[in-house]
């Protein structure tokens, strides 16, 4: 089965959404009080809903008992109530449900088809992740696109291997959140977009090889600072990392993660290229600015010791490399793309051009 991925690389994508409201990252939030309506609205509104039942019912009698994929994008969907899941308990494992209204996951709904491998959810209004206890068999689980402020209730989930979480309101990684199976099923993790000022938590995903948090306000990856990236050491087996559109200053923390593919700082507030050269894996490496004129993004002004980091002694295998933007790349003018394929003779890349060999 191929799997999709969704690269958090740049801004994640702006959707029509209704007005912003006043928000907080906590769970301790204020009852929201609907306005009450007049008799004559509710009416129009029940009407409406029973309009809705019977268009969703005209529309799910089209699907065979047994089917084994349910594709059910941009409906205007409120609730899973009205699919009646129950009819495919046997067959149905891949629900596509993007686009939609929904805001609750029924655990009542879920429950009901057991084999479901691929649950797709992506930008509706669910607030909390909830009603996938019957769902053991779930290997990639799209929740992007949400108001979930906290991961939570999926730590059973012993199959999942692909989680996404972009764009939502997550503020913090507590250290419950991926204990359980899931710790060891785990291989992709997508938290780009969210609210993220450290990365903590996370050293029990000993097997996650893909981890995707651009767009955070993640500040730094030092140790011992309130604002921090931490629990990477553990994860031996991370082979791309994804942490554009932060605000980290100095490349660090990636000691024991030896087997790194990728390693994306696009949009940071780098510097120096330092304390990569160990990753004799690399194959991508990006460290370009988006803006020039933006404050908080990389300012690499020489470029003339590239060779000590990612030489061909250190990172044989490294294919390309993004430098574009920087103020080396301005300074050094016409000399910019020579002087650096002759410090990395290695790279078949540079920016969005590919090396010409003589």
């Amino acid at each position: 089965m191929n799997e999709k991925r969704v690269q958090v690389v740049g801004e994640p994508p702006v959707l029509n959404r209704p007005p912003a409201q006043e928000e907080t990252d906590s769970d301790n939030e204020c009852e929201i009080v609907e306005p009450r309506l007049e008799e004559s609205d509710l009416h129009e509104t029940e009407k409406a809903q029973d309009e809705d039942e019977e268009g969703m019912e005209e529309l799910m009698s089209a699907f065979e008992d047994n089917e084994t994929e349910l594709d059910l994008t941009h409906l205007r969907i409120k609730s899973m109530k009205r699919l009646n899941l129950p009819r495919f308990a046997n067959t149905l494992e891949r629900l596509n449900l993007r686009q939609n209204e929904i805001r609750q996951m029924r655990g009542k709904d879920l429950s009901s088809v057991p084999h479901l491998k691929e649950l797709d959810l992506y930008d509706n209004a669910i607030e909390h992740i909830s009603g996938l206890d019957g769902n053991e068999e779930l290997e990639i689980l799209d929740l992007s696109f949400n108001n979930i402020r906290h991961v939570s209730r999926i730590t059973h989930l012993g199959r999942c291997h692909t989680l996404y979480l972009v764009q939502n309101k997550i503020a913090t990684v507590r250290p419950t959140d991926f204990t359980g199976p899931i710790s060891m099923s785990l291989r992709s993790l997508e938290l780009g977009g969210n609210r993220l000022r450290s990365l903590e938590n996370l050293s029990q995903l000993s097997n996650l090889e893909e981890l995707w948090v651009g767009k955070n306000k993640i500040t730094s990856l030092e140790s011992n600072r309130l604002t921090k990236l931490e629990g990477l050491e553990t994860l031996e087996a991370l082979e791309e990392l994804y942490l554009s559109h932060n605000g980290i200053q100095k490349l660090e923390g990636l000691g024991k993660n030896v087997n790194l593919t990728t390693l994306d700082f696009a949009a940071n507030q780098v510097s120096v290229i330092e304390n990569v050269g160990h990753l004799k894996k690399l194959s991508q490496f990006w460290v370009r600015m988006q803006h020039s004129h933006q404050a908080n993004d990389n300012h690499i002004d020489d470029i003339n010791h590239l060779d000590a980091q990612l030489g061909p002694q250190n990172m044989p295998e490294l294919e390309t490399v993004y430098l574009e933007g920087n103020p080396a790349q301005k300074t050094e003018g016409s000399s910019y793309r020579r002087k650096v394929q002759l410090a990395l003779p290695q790279i078949q890349q540079l920016d969005a051009t590919y090396v010409r060999r003589n």
